[in-house]
Order: structure tokens, then sequence, then C-alpha cells
């Protein structure tokens, strides 16, 4: 008899090994996917400081809101608030992300709304 087919112990086998490549990269793929949203936040920040830059005497400012700076939101599924501080050495920006269900996505350490701004 010429059968044509797979065993039993073959689609075990072909199953197991799907398991093993699941297990695998299903952790993998978590990891890059916070990465990316981490680097999505950084990547704003540094467009922060490179738009309070563009304005002209900002150096006379002490900080910035991020609705002055002009910035496009970061995709529409969040909403995003920030401030960018002025010294005389550097800008800091400071950045808090929710989604649409009010959930933090990202916040900054130290955000702290500035009275002086």
């Amino acid at each position: 008899m010429d059968r044509k087919g797979f065993t039993l112990v073959e689609l075990i086998a072909v199953l197991v090994l799907i398991a093993i490549v699941s297990m695998l990269t299903i952790p993998a793929l978590g990891n890059l996917r916070k990465n990316n949203n981490e680097k999505e936040f950084t990547t704003y920040m540094d467009m922060m400081v490179s738009y309070t830059k563009t304005i002209p005497n900002y150096r006379k400012k002490s900080c910035l809101y991020l609705n002055n700076l002009g910035l496009k939101p970061i995709n529409e599924s969040m909403s995003c608030d920030g401030y960018v501080t002025i010294s005389e050495n550097s800008i800091t920006p400071f950045l808090y992300c929710k989604d649409v269900n009010g959930n933090d996505l990202y916040k900054t350490n130290g955000y702290l709304k500035p009275n002086n701004c």
C-alpha cells in the first residue's frame, strides 16, 4: 500500500517545534515593542529641545509648554502634556503621555507643572 500522509508522531513533532519557536519569539516581540515605544518618546523629547531652539530669544524664557512649541501629537491614540525648562546651560524636556482611556503611557522623572511659566 502506498499511503501518503503524516503519522501522528510527525504531527506531534511539528507541534512541539512550533511551541518552542513561539516560546522564544513572543517575549522577544514584547521587549521589541517596549523598546520601540521608549525610543518614540525619547525622540519626541529630542524634538521638543530642537523646537525650543528655533524660538527667537528662547533663552529669555524659563520654560515653554508643549502646546507653545507647535509640535504635532505623537499619534491619535494618546495625548501628551509637557514642557521644557530652560537654564543657562541646558534645555530639559519633561513629558507626560496617556492613552484615550486615561492610562499612563509615559512620564519623565520629575514631571511637575511649573507655576512660573
